[in-house]
């Protein structure tokens, strides 16, 4: 889809850099925004433009939600967390990005973790670059 960052990432024609994993037809990225208590917050995003998980081929949902559980297991080891909390909006309020991405967000000891988490902020290129860096080289382990 045309204008869709997403798919944009996905077929590889921006932010190439900041892909941590490649599967098939998914990918992994450091998402933009990040929480302060949570650094590290994951974005696994089909390539194909899917917009929700109804209509999605369950083929690619196996896809999408297997990558994730490796995503789960990966922040463990490549943030210092000590679990997760993977969470996946279906055309929520205030959502401007509709294309279907499930989020792992890393959770540590005290994180006082909420949803909605009102101080979401972007997080600098370069961090996002280590952090994509830092799962990519556990990802790349586990394959």
């Amino acid at each position: 889809m045309d204008g869709c960052v997403f798919c944009a990432i996905g077929r590889g024609e921006a932010d190439a850099d900041l892909v941590a994993y490649r599967s098939g037809d998914v990918c992994v990225v450091p998402a933009l925004l990040q929480r302060e208590n949570n650094p590290g917050r994951t974005l696994v995003l089909p390539v194909p433009h899917v917009t929700g998980l109804d209509g999605t081929p369950p083929g690619l949902l196996r896809e999408v939600f297997g990558v994730a559980a490796r995503v789960v297991s990966a922040v463990r080891e490549a943030y210092g967390a000590v679990g997760s909390t993977v969470v996946q909006n279906n055309t929520a309020p205030g959502q401007v990005l509709h294309h279907l991405h499930v989020s792992v967000v890393p959770r540590f000891e005290g994180d006082a973790f909420r949803i909605p988490e009102p101080g979401l902020s972007e997080a600098p290129r370069e961090v996002r670059l280590a952090r994509a860096s830092a799962l990519r080289r556990v990802l790349a382990r586990e394959a």
